[in-house]
């Protein structure tokens, strides 16, 4: 069955600025649009020289900045997969055209389109919401490379979006511990947008077999970013049943594991260990490459 024909790019960049202006009425009521001005005052212009290797040194405002790297990358990957074109210059900022950009794909059925439609929906909204609530000291969209990991195809964008999916969610996950009042409370609600998308993948990938590509090797901290449970006999009550994991991205040891994440917890990640990853480079001190050659935007930009 042939997809449904997709609403255009700037019909969806439309409905996602009236959602983003709702959202700043939230952010103007509950105060993180306060706490970005705040944050201009203790940092300044955002002196891209500084990096912050200890976690606990993050302030919020460079957190915030951190997450819309991501949210940049995969805002991006979803509006070439789904419209075959990039956001709107008005949501990057000025910043570089990205490269290794894929050809819009053609979905297996009307209802994988639309999961994608929203999906670039959400992720389109996020980049609006944490521009808004960072005012001036936003960061532009940096240099993005789309195929540091290989050409996107029909044939891996499913993958591919599960690794942009599971990081961030770990990332934010990781994040929590660095936020509070009201910029929690709306990385919280992020987080969860995330967790939604990342779920609907990861059955995407169990139903279809979607293994990893050689191209896309597991991150080396060892999470469970595998893209598939092939099944098993055993009941999985007690946790992802194989190798491989399982459907979800959760700690399945009885005792707490990495991290210290609990049973049924997502794994949490570090802005190192998300680096490490995007960058494609686990070594201390690396400060570009992979999917952001240039490096990220921000205050805090080192493994």
């Amino acid at each position: 069955m042939s997809a449904p024909e997709m609403p255009s790019l700037s019909a969806l960049e439309a409905a996602a600025e009236r959602r983003a202006v709702s959202r700043r009425r939230f952010l103007t009521t509950t105060g993180i649009l306060s706490a970005a001005a705040v944050g201009s005052a203790v940092i300044g212009c955002g002196d891209a020289t500084t990096t912050y290797v200890d976690a606990a040194a993050q302030p919020e405002i460079d957190i915030l900045n951190f997450a819309l790297n991501l949210e940049f990358l995969e805002a991006t990957f979803y509006s070439y997969i789904v419209t075959g074109k990039d956001i709107s210059s008005a949501l990057v900022g000025g910043g570089p055209n990205p490269t290794g950009t894929p050809a819009q794909i053609t979905f297996p059925s009307a209802q994988v389109n639309d999961l994608f439609a929203e999906i670039l929906f959400d992720e389109v909204s996020h980049v609006g919401a944490l521009r808004t609530a960072l005012g001036t000291v936003a960061i532009n969209r940096p240099q993005i490379n789309l195929s540091a990991l290989g050409a996107i195809t029909a044939s891996n964008y499913l993958q591919v979006a599960r690794l942009f999916e599971d990081v961030g969610v770990t990332a934010y996950a990781g994040a929590a511990a660095r936020l509070s009042g009201t910029n929690l409370t709306a990385a919280a609600q992020i987080l969860a947008a995330e967790g939604f998308h990342t779920g609907a993948l990861r059955l995407l990938a169990v139903q279809q077999n979607a293994a990893y590509p050689a191209g896309l090797p597991i991150p080396s901290d060892g999470f469970d970013i595998k893209p598939a449970d092939p099944g098993s006999v055993t009941n999985a009550e007690n946790g992802p049943t194989t190798a491989n994991g399982g459907f979800f991205a959760t700690n399945a040891n009885g005792t707490p594991g990495q991290n210290n994440t609990f049973p049924g917890f997502a794994f949490t990640r570090t802005t190192s260990q998300v680096l490490a990853i995007v960058y494609g480079n686990a070594a201390a001190g690396t400060a570009k490459g992979g999917f952001f050659p240039n490096g990220v935007a921000g205050n805090i930009t080192t493994v």
